[in-house]
């Protein structure tokens, strides 16, 4: 009679008591019922094995933490180029949109004509005037001869009152014609205050008209690029009709964007920014330069202004994404599929002497990739790539390690 035995299958001891008992009876030897019990407890052995599980190193590598915003391109500092000359009719333009001037640089010439002549009448009043004051300088001349022979006729007719010769009515005459001569001097004096005065005036007068005809020719403030061209040939210049040309000056410009509230207090005034503009195949190198002190309360979100290196290919009016480093510094970082959270808590499953260990960390700066730990966990120690999937704390686990490619850390 033949018995098989079944390799790995479970029997309990009166199991194997009967089976022997059993062989004996019918003729067996022990070394053969035994031989079946062997086989299944290597089978046993086998199948309690540990489980194998991905584990990857803590590394120390540098971490940079960085805060992107988006916005859009503007002029440094626009300056408006116009003239408060009005009425004026364009007669030549000689810049247009896009156009990099020079301080100074002619943008439009406007019609003089109507200033030439009303230099013209100044210069001619200002003749009548020079010709006015060498009048009333010769009357004043005149006046004070007739002064002085009143004077002399007026001490005669004096003294020969005093002798009794000349009658009172005599004396009264010399005095009055004294009188009469001193008046005219003075009217002389003031006719001569008055021209001068009205030469003050013409020289006054001229000076405006100069001014205005330099200000006929319109002139760039500052060097830079044109960004508009408002002005028309043969169209007339007007208090209204806003300014000539717009200018960017020195062709600088920045990335203006509005970001968080709650974001604000992290950055920096010179923070490296990387600026990707839209059209470029390369970003931007910026740095922050101006942060808002003031929240807008309908939006709660504050502006922040990012000075951008020279490039030619920078239009205002783009559109930019920036990439502000907050923080660069060198840490224990673990890929983030290492870490999971148990309610607000980090933890990462630590494998040590092939035990679980759920261990709870503190975390700094992450990425796409990875993420820093700034407390409970150490340089090297092994941790579970994806942590949380198969295994708990105290399982028995046989950790494999694997290159930091297939986990996604940063190497």
């Amino acid at each position: 009679m033949n018995i098989a035995l079944t390799p790995g299958l479970p029997m309990s001891q009166n199991s194997k008591k009967v089976l022997i008992s059993l062989a004996l009876a019918l003729g067996l030897s022990s070394s053969t019922a035994t031989s079946g019990f062997a086989e299944e407890k290597t089978a046993a052995i086998h199948e309690a094995k540990p489980p194998v599980i991905n584990v990857i190193p803590a590394g120390i590598n540098e971490m940079v933490a960085t805060l992107t915003v988006t916005g859009t391109i503007v002029p440094r500092q626009e300056v408006a180029v116009g003239t408060d000359v009005a009425g004026l009719l364009v007669l030549e333009l000689n810049a247009d949109q896009g156009d990099v001037v020079k301080e100074g640089d002619i943008l439009a010439r406007l019609d003089k004509s109507s200033l030439e002549i009303q230099l013209a009448q100044i210069e001619a009043q200002r003749a009548q005037a020079d010709a006015s004051i060498a009048q009333s300088e010769a009357q004043i001349v005149d006046a004070e001869i007739a002064v002085r022979q009143a004077q002399e006729a007026l001490e005669r007719a004096r003294a020969l009152s005093m002798k009794g010769i000349n009658s009172k009515m005599e004396l009264d005459n010399a005095t009055n014609a004294h009188d009469s001569a001193n008046a005219r001097l003075n009217t002389a004096r003031q006719a001569l205050s008055a021209t001068k005065s009205q030469l003050q005036l013409v020289a006054a007068q001229k000076r405006d008209v100069l001014l205005r005809l330099e200000k006929a020719d319109v002139r760039a403030p500052a060097s830079g690029v044109v960004l508009s061209r408002n002005a028309l040939l043969g169209g007339i210049v007007s208090f209204n009709a806003g300014p000539l040309f717009r200018i960017a000056r020195d062709r600088d410009f920045e990335l203006a964007a509005n970001i968080p509230e709650v974001d604000l207090p992290r950055l920096k005034e010179n923070m490296p920014v990387s600026v990707r503009v839209s059209g470029l195949d390369d970003p931007v190198a910026g740095r922050v330069r101006l942060i808002s002190p003031e929240i807008t309360a309908s939006s709660r979100l504050g502006s922040v202004k990012i000075a951008l290196d020279r490039n030619a290919s920078i239009r205002p009016g783009n559109f930019a994404r920036a990439v502000v480093e907050l923080t660069r510094r060198e840490g224990v970082n673990v890929p983030l599929s290492a870490v999971v959270y148990h309610g607000t808590s980090a933890l990462v499953q630590v494998v040590k002497d092939g035990v679980i260990e759920s261990r709870k960390v503190e975390l700094g700066i992450r990425n796409d990739r990875a993420v820093e730990v700034l407390q409970g966990l150490g340089e090297g120690e092994d941790v579970v790539a994806r942590a949380g999937t198969f295994v708990a704390n105290g399982d028995r686990v046989t950790p494999v390690r694997i290159a930091d490619e297939a986990t996604g850390a940063i190497k």
